[in-house]
């Protein structure tokens, strides 16, 4: 077991990656919101992948969104 207690020397870095998948209706229309996505915290409406607040997230995705999408929409 590692001891921290005369501190930490270095980190080992992980990397992720995530897809996240938005809803789009029969007409077309898709719904890409932060609501919509498995990684929206509804309780402190927050990103569970960055902890930033989403400000209005039944409409928009937060400015600091981690996802990097494969088409517009």
């Amino acid at each position: 077991m590692a001891d921290f207690s005369d501190g930490v020397s270095r980190f080992i870095v992980g990397t992720a990656t995530v897809k996240a998948y938005f809803p789009v209706d029969l007409k077309g229309n898709p719904s890409v919101c932060c609501e919509q996505c498995p990684f929206f915290n509804r309780r402190s409406v927050r990103c569970n992948l960055n902890e930033q607040i989403c400000n209005y997230p039944g409409k928009y995705i937060g400015g600091s969104c981690p996802l990097e999408f494969e088409e517009t929409y």
